[in-house]
Parts: C-alpha cells; structure tokens; sequence
C-alpha cells in the first residue's frame, strides 16, 4: 500500500493535470472495487448457512468504508491533504453537525443493532404497531415492510428497536377478523364448516402449507368474535388468497345463518 501511495505521490508532483489524472483514475478504481465488494457481500449474506442477514445496511457500509479509503487516498496522494489533519479540524463541525442529525444517527445505530442481534430480518413476518406485514429489508435509516395489500411501509429503525415487535410464525400466516351473529347455531360444527369452505377457496388461489382454521377470541351478548387464519407455501397471493376465504365464509356472518342446512352449508363442503 505504501508503494502505491509514493508512486501516486511522484505523480502528483508533476503538476496539477497530472495529479487530477491520478485523481480519477483513484477513484474508477474505487468505483470498481466497490461493485465487486457489493457483489461479492451480497452473494455472500444470501448463502446458506451464513449468520448474518442479507439486509442492505451491512452492503452500505462495506461501500461506504471503501469510498472513504479511496477519496482519502485521493486527497492525500493527490492533492497533499493531511486527511488526519482534516478530520481533527472537522471535530467541532461533526458534533454539531451529529446534534442535528440525531434521528439519523439514532436509526443507524438502530439498524445495526436490528440487523447484527437478528431482531428482525427480511423475510420476517411482524407486527409493529398497527403495521402487520413482511420485512423486505432493513437499510441504513429505515426498516421496509410490505403488507398483505401489497402497501409498503417504511418504519424508522429507532422504532423498530425501541419498540414492540411482534415476529408471527410461521411466516405466510395469513390472519382476518370473522364476526359471527348469535343466532343459536352449533358454533363448533359452524367453524368446521367455514374452515373447509374457506380451504377449498383458497386452494383456488394459491397452495396452503397449513389448512384454515378459526378460534373464537370474543363472546358477547350481539355476536361472537373470531379469527380466520391459514398459512401459505408463499406470500405471492396472500391478499387473493384471503379474499377467496372471506368470500366463501361470508353467508355464515349474516342474521339469518342459522338457517343454513344441508343443502348449502354441508353439501359445499369438499368430499373427503
């Protein structure tokens, strides 16, 4: 390294013409090395068997670490800069400049810590607050979650890990509220049913890893509350998927339900 420092050195004390040459030249090498380094860590965070994930904020700061060593370079061999010097002199600057940075500063920490402690990582299904979807990736600033309407929401990352989060397992778990009145029917053989019309539904739609399934949450004097849930293979077409279900579900949710007998209820259900 040393070497190259002098020749660049030498070159530079030619002349200006000489020493912006160098200059740039530095820096297409940068450029270079920073596209294969990006490559080369993305490659290597997507591998099995690697325990860290493949979030972009550890991308961005071996790109940012080698931009910084190649424009120091640049500025000491080209240009005769102390950059030791510089950075000294820029001390008062930066503290300033860190006080009014401080939801930035305070993200980017929060993004290491999500990202080294595997709070979460891309691919996780969470809840955070009243946003309930899947981790696309953790950047240096920001937290991006995609929710089952295919809505993207970027959540600071301070928030992310000062807050609640909820990880839902496993990760396709498709979840949707089901109001039933209280009308007299046998809840537990309503509930199978609905389970099985809302299977075939879905199966229309996308491949289930687990079978639909509904639990009671609430029991009051007007109706019973539930969930519906079903997991899928993949999260493609999870809003398809959910749609299908309330669809098949939905004549077991009006006044008169309880009416429904053999011919409709029982006679939808798929043959065993």
């Amino acid at each position: 390294m040393r070497e190259i420092v002098d020749v660049v050195s030498s070159g530079a004390a030619g002349g200006w013409l000489r020493a912006t040459v160098v200059a740039v030249a530095i820096v297409l090498v940068t450029f270079v090395a920073s596209r294969l380094a990006t490559k080369l860590i993305k490659r290597i965070l997507s591998s099995d068997g690697v325990p860290l994930p493949s979030s972009s904020i550890l991308v961005n700061i071996v790109r940012a670490a080698i931009w910084v060593v190649g424009l120091s370079t640049v500025l000491s061999a080209c240009f005769g800069i102390d950059v030791n010097g510089l950075i000294a002199a820029l001390g008062v600057g930066g503290i300033a400049l860190s006080l009014g940075l401080q939801d930035t500063t305070r993200n980017f920490i929060g993004g290491l810590q999500v990202t080294l402690m595997k709070i979460v990582q891309p691919g996780d299904h969470i809840v955070v607050g009243s946003t309930d979807g899947i981790v696309q990736d953790v950047s240096w600033r920001q937290t991006v979650v995609k929710d089952y309407e295919n809505n993207v929401h970027l959540i600071p990352n301070a928030q992310i890990s000062s807050t609640e989060v909820v990880k839902v397992e496993p990760r396709f778990l498709v979840s949707t509220v089901v109001v039933l009145n209280n009308d007299g029917r046998d809840l537990e053989q309503t509930f199978r049913t609905m389970e099985a019309l809302a299977k075939e539904a879905v199966e229309r739609v996308a491949p289930l890893e687990r079978d639909p399934w509904i639990l009671a949450t609430q029991i009051g004097e007007y109706g019973v509350w539930a969930k519906l849930r079903f997991v899928l293979k993949e999260v493609d077409h999870a809003r398809e998927a959910r749609d299908a279900a309330l669809l098949a579900i939905a004549p077991f949710t009006r006044s008169n339900a309880s009416e429904m007998r053999d011919g409709r209820s029982e006679g939808s259900l798929p043959q065993a």
